[in-house]
C-alpha cells in the first residue's frame, strides 16, 4: 500500500472517532514515507486529540525539523509545547501546600506557555488561580479575563471572575 492510502484510511478512522486506529495508519504512512513532514504533523494532531501529549510533541518536533518553513507546523509545535508547560505547572502545584517558590516557578512556566501560544486558555486559567491564591487580585483578573475570552461558557471561570471582582471591590 502507498503512503497516501494509509493517510486516507487514517482520515476514515478519524471520521469515526477512532483516533487510536488513525494513529496506526499515520504511523504506517510515516514508515512508507519517512521524510514526508505532513505525515508527522497529521499524526501529531491525532495524538494531541487523543490526549497523548508526549507523542504529539515528538511528532510535531519531527515535522518542524523536516519542514521548518511550514508555519502551520511551527504553530502546532508551539501549541503542544504550551500544553506541556501548562501541564508541568499544574503538576507542580498538585501538592498540599505549594511553596512560594513553586508558585513562582509555575508562573514562569505559564508565562512561557502563553508566549508560545497566546490562545492557551488553560494556561491563563491556571495563572488566574495562582494569582488568586497569592492575593494578587489585579493580576488574577487580567489572566481570568484572557481565559474568559477563550472560554466564554466556562462555569468555573465565570465563578472565579465573580469572586475576583468582589474581592477587588472590597479592596476599594
Amino acid at each position: 500500500m502507498k503512503a497516501e492510502e494509509y493517510v486516507q484510511k487514517a482520515y476514515h478512522c478519524i471520521l469515526q472517532n477512532d483516533f487510536e486506529q488513525a494513529v496506526e495508519w499515520f504511523e504506517k504512512a510515516i514508515s512508507a514515507q519517512p521524510d514526508h513532514a505532513e505525515h508527522y504533523f497529521r499524526c501529531s494532531v491525532t495524538y494531541a486529540r487523543s490526549g497523548r501529549l508526549e507523542q504529539a510533541l515528538a511528532y510535531a518536533e519531527h515535522a518542524v525539523r523536516l519542514a521548518p518553513q511550514q508555519e502551520e507546523y511551527v504553530l502546532h509545535l508551539h501549541a503542544q509545547e504550551a500544553r506541556q508547560y501548562t501541564e508541568k505547572a499544574r503538576k507542580m502545584l498538585e501538592v498540599d501546600r505549594p511553596t512560594p517558590q513553586m508558585h513562582r516557578d509555575a508562573i514562569l512556566l505559564l508565562e512561557r506557555a502563553i508566549s508560545l501560544d497566546p490562545l492557551c486558555g488553560d494556561a491563563f486559567l491556571l495563572l488566574a488561580l495562582i494569582y488568586d491564591e497569592l492575593n494578587e487580585h489585579k493580576l488574577a483578573v487580567q489572566a481570568a479575563r484572557e481565559a474568559a475570552a477563550l472560554y466564554p461558557h466556562n462555569v468555573q471561570l465565570a465563578n472565579l471572575m465573580k469572586k475576583l471582582c468582589q474581592q477587588m471591590n472590597e479592596q476599594i
